[in-house]
């Protein structure tokens, strides 16, 4: 639990027989005790998601080991809120990390990974033999499998480590999961109580004038979930369609 390096792995898991998927995985740097999930792509859900139940299933890490693949570590410039806040700009995932209380390291190289790279390789090696066997189609026979699997991966790979204490940390009982991993953003409630929010427009159904141009945080969960909050408290609203009508030919 001192650090936890996580990467995913895009291979033909399921060779012809299945759609591509991606591996996302943790392991741990003391033990090599090994943690994954299959995905249809790596961006941030999955490494949210992944994250989620690893903690879940394992307790807070101190560190996370990341390369800079762009859902781990961006390139863009603070924002305006961010500059007004005194923060540096972040992924969605490194604010959810961050929030967690976990320590991020950016790998400079993937031979710095190379604990994670070696599982990864292993996996290819002979857990697509055995989905072959099994006769693993989709991505979710593909997880039911996969769970069973890593016992037996783990009780192979897995060592013992240096200092016997499990520096796990238990997640807060005062903290929703579902209030960190997930995608959080704010927003500008305009004079109509509508809030934009990637392409998509809400209305407030319980409007208040107090509302008006204020900040409000939408939050948005990989299962289609979404919320617009204020000081603390979700607002009740629905989604509209204002595009401008279309003429008449």
């Amino acid at each position: 639990g001192e650090m936890v390096q996580m990467d995913g792995s895009h291979h033909a898991w399921l060779e012809e027989r299945g759609p591509k998927l991606v591996l996302m995985g943790l392991v741990d740097d003391a033990t090599n005790r090994y943690y994954g999930r299959f995905y249809d792509h790596e961006g941030v859900h999955p490494a949210m998601d992944v994250l989620r139940r690893y903690i879940e299933r394992y307790g807070l890490p101190q560190s996370l080991y990341l390369d800079k693949h762009s859902t781990y570590k961006t390139t863009r410039q603070p924002d305006t809120d961010e500059l007004l806040r005194d923060e540096q700009a972040q992924t969605q995932f490194e604010r959810a990390v961050a929030e967690a209380g976990i320590k991020i390291i950016h790998a400079h190289s993937p031979q710095a990974k190379g604990r994670i790279e070696r599982s990864f390789g292993t996996l290819q090696n002979r857990l697509v033999k055995e989905m072959r066997l099994a006769g693993i189609r989709t991505i979710e026979a593909a997880n039911r499998f996969l769970e069973g699997y890593l016992e037996v991966f783990n009780r192979r790979f897995m060592k013992e480590a240096r200092q016997p204490q499990d520096f796990h940390r238990p997640w807060p009982k005062t903290v929703l999961l579902d209030d960190v991993f997930c995608i959080k953003s704010l927003r500008t409630v305009n004079n109509g109580c509508l809030v934009k929010w990637r392409s998509r427009t809400f209305v407030l159904t319980q409007p208040t004038l107090t509302l008006r141009r204020q900040k409000v945080v939408v939050r948005e969960w990989p299962d289609g979930r979404l919320s617009i909050r204020f000081k603390g408290k979700d607002l009740e609203h629905k989604e509209v369609d204002v595009r401008p009508p279309q003429p008449i030919v």
